[in-house]
């Protein structure tokens, strides 16, 4: 043995090496309330608009904002977020350009059919999707866009 002891060494990985020194970084989103308020105009009155006056908001720390501009990864994932709209019968939303015919748009499959719509049918469809609710539909069902169809 070369220096008489048992000596275990270990690479260190730069970026795990950088994660652990800016460990709040890696821990979520920074987040932060405002508050917003409008000066008193000429009378004095001071009109207060409680919905409108604090907003919950996400900031970009210094340190966050350098890895972002670098490309570096910081999270090493990307979470996936499905948008659920529900609607009425008939009445979901259509978007279209106004470049776009009426008939072209009429004649989308968009138009009959929506997520919330096929989220009923495969509920005809799997016994195992009656016990989801609609939010909790996309932890064990995927929607396929191509398809247009919700498959497990």
């Amino acid at each position: 043995m070369k220096y008489g002891a048992h000596i275990n060494v270990e690479w260190c990985n730069q970026a795990k090496s950088i994660k652990y020194l800016f460990k709040y970084i890696n821990k979520g989103h920074d987040r932060i309330t405002v508050a917003f308020s409008k000066a008193a105009d000429n009378t004095g009155k001071k009109e207060v608009d409680e919905i409108n006056m604090y907003y919950d908001c996400r900031y970009v720390s210094s340190c966050e904002a350098a890895w972002r501009i670098f490309g570096f990864n910081i999270h090493y994932k990307d979470v996936p977020v499905e948008r659920l709209s529900f609607h009425l019968p008939g009445e979901h939303n259509v978007y279209y350009s106004d470049a776009d015919s009426a008939d072209a748009v009429i004649n989308r499959s968009t138009i009959k059919e929506s997520k919330f719509t096929k989220w009923m049918e495969a509920n005809k469809k799997y016994p195992e999707a009656r016990l989801l609710t609609y939010p909790e539909f996309p932890s064990k069902f995927v929607w396929k866009d191509k398809s247009r169809e919700w498959v497990q």
